[in-house]
C-alpha cells in the first residue's frame, strides 16, 4: 500500500504540470477556431480571448508574436501621405529612432506635443461632459459606489477615485478627432505594429485623490494589458502632472517578449505589487512620468504599468490606441458620426478601413 503522506507531496506537482498540459492543449485547438469565427462576425469568442491570454503567459509573450507576423501578413501598411503631425515631422531617420526606442524601451515621451489651445479646449470639454463615475472598490473602511453614474466632474469634491468619458462622445469632439487623424501618429503606430494600424480603445479619465490606497478597478496596480495581440497606446497628459498628481508608471524593456518573469506570468492576469516589482527590476528601469500639460507618451502597454495615486490635483488624460487587429476583448459599439476635423476626413476617404470599429462598413 502506498503512504499517502509520501505520495501526496510528489502527486501535486504532477497534477498541477497535467493541468498545465491539458489547458495548453485546449488553447490550441480552439484559438485557431476562434480565429476563424472572428473573422466571420467580427466577435471575439470569450473561449478564445482567454486561450490567447493563457498562451500569451505560458509563452512569455511569443505566442502573440508568432500571431502578430501572422496578421503582417494579411494586413499590409498604407500610404497615409504626408508624415508632419503633432509628433513633428517622422519621416526618415526620426520615425525610425522613434520606433526602435519603442522597440528597446516600450516607450517615447513627447514633452507638451499637444498644442495649448487644443489641451483648453479638451479640459473645457471635461468640465462640462458628465462623465461615468466609476464604483471605488471598498478597502481600508472606503464605501463602495453602489453602482456606476453619469456626473459632472468637480474636483472640490469628487466622489471616486476614477470618472470616465464615453467614447461615443470623445469621438463627436473636433480635437480627438484631429488625433485620431493625425499622420505622425498613424505612420509611427504602422511602422511599430509592422502592419496596417486599427483606431481602437478611446477613453478619458480624471484620476482623483478621493482615497490614499492604490485601487486595482482604476489601474493604480501594476499590471500588463492583454485586449489585442499587439498595439500601441497613446496617453495625453491635459494637466500638469508631478509626483503628486499620480503620474504614470512604466517598467523599461518589461514589454519585450521575456520581459516579464515566468513566475509572475503563470499568476495569469493578475496586479502586481510595487514590492514585487521592485525585487525583479533595477529601479532605474522603473519609470515616472512627471511632464506637463500637453505632453503625449507612446507606450507598449504590454509592458508592466499603472497610474500612481493621487495626492495632490487630480489628473485629467486622454488615450488613443492603435492596434494591429480587433480581435480580443468586445468592447460596446461606439460609432463616428459628423466628422468635423478635415484632417480626419481625408484620412478616412484615404484609410477606411482604419477606422473599422467606428465607422462599420
Amino acid at each position: 500500500m502506498l503512504d499517502d503522506a509520501r505520495t501526496l507531496p510528489v502527486l501535486g506537482p504532477v497534477l498541477s504540470a497535467l493541468r498545465v498540459v491539458v489547458l495548453t492543449a485546449r488553447a490550441l485547438l480552439v484559438l485557431p477556431w476562434g480565429i476563424h469565427r472572428y473573422r466571420r462576425t467580427g466577435i471575439t469568442p470569450g473561449y478564445a480571448y482567454q486561450a490567447m491570454i493563457w498562451l500569451f503567459c505560458l509563452t512569455s509573450g511569443r505566442s502573440s508574436d508568432m500571431i502578430s507576423r501572422a496578421i503582417a501578413r494579411r494586413r499590409p501598411k498604407r500610404d497615409f501621405g504626408r508624415r508632419q503631425g503633432v509628433l513633428g515631422d517622422v519621416e526618415g531617420g526620426r520615425g525610425e529612432s522613434l520606433v526602435a526606442q519603442l522597440r528597446r524601451d516600450g516607450y517615447v515621451v513627447f514633452p507638451g506635443a499637444l498644442p495649448s489651445a487644443a489641451v483648453d479646449r479638451l479640459a473645457a470639454f471635461a468640465q462640462v461632459t458628465p462623465a461615468i463615475v466609476r464604483p471605488t472598490a471598498e478597502e481600508g473602511g472606503i464605501k463602495r459606489l453602489a453602482t456606476a453614474r453619469r456626473e459632472l466632474f468637480d474636483a472640490s469634491s469628487p466622489l471616486t477615485v476614477r470618472y470616465d468619458y464615453s467614447p461615443g462622445e470623445l469621438l463627436a469632439n473636433a480635437d480627438v478627432q484631429a488625433l485620431l487623424g493625425d499622420p505622425s501618429l498613424l505612420h509611427v503606430a504602422q511602422e511599430y505594429l509592422g502592419s496596417e494600424p486599427l483606431a481602437d480603445v478611446l477613453s478619458m479619465w480624471w484620476h482623483t485623490g478621493f482615497h490614499c490606497q492604490p485601487d486595482a478597478d482604476a489601474a493604480q496596480l501594476f499590471h500588463f494589458d492583454m485586449d489585442r495581440v499587439k498595439w500601441l497606446k497613446i496617453f495625453i497628459y491635459l494637466t500638469d502632472v508631478t509626483p503628486a498628481n499620480g503620474p504614470h508608471y512604466f517598467v523599461r524593456g518589461s514589454h519585450r517578449t521575456g520581459g516579464i518573469p515566468a513566475d509572475i506570468l503563470r499568476r495569469g492576469y493578475v496586479r502586481v505589487s510595487d514590492e514585487e516589482v521592485a525585487a525583479r527590476y533595477a529601479a532605474e528601469d522603473v519609470l515616472e512620468f512627471s511632464a506637463p500639460r500637453g505632453s503625449i507618451i507612446l507606450e507598449d502597454t504590454r509592458g508592466l504599468h499603472k497610474g500612481g495615486v493621487v495626492t495632490g490635483a487630480p489628473r485629467l488624460i486622454l488615450q488613443l490606441q492603435f492596434s494591429n487587429s480587433l480581435f480580443g476583448t468586445n468592447y460596446a459599439p461606439a460609432r463616428l458620426g459628423e466628422i468635423l476635423d478635415p484632417g480626419l476626413a481625408a484620412m478616412v476617404d484615404r484609410v477606411p478601413s482604419v477606422y473599422a470599429q467606428y465607422r462599420p462598413q
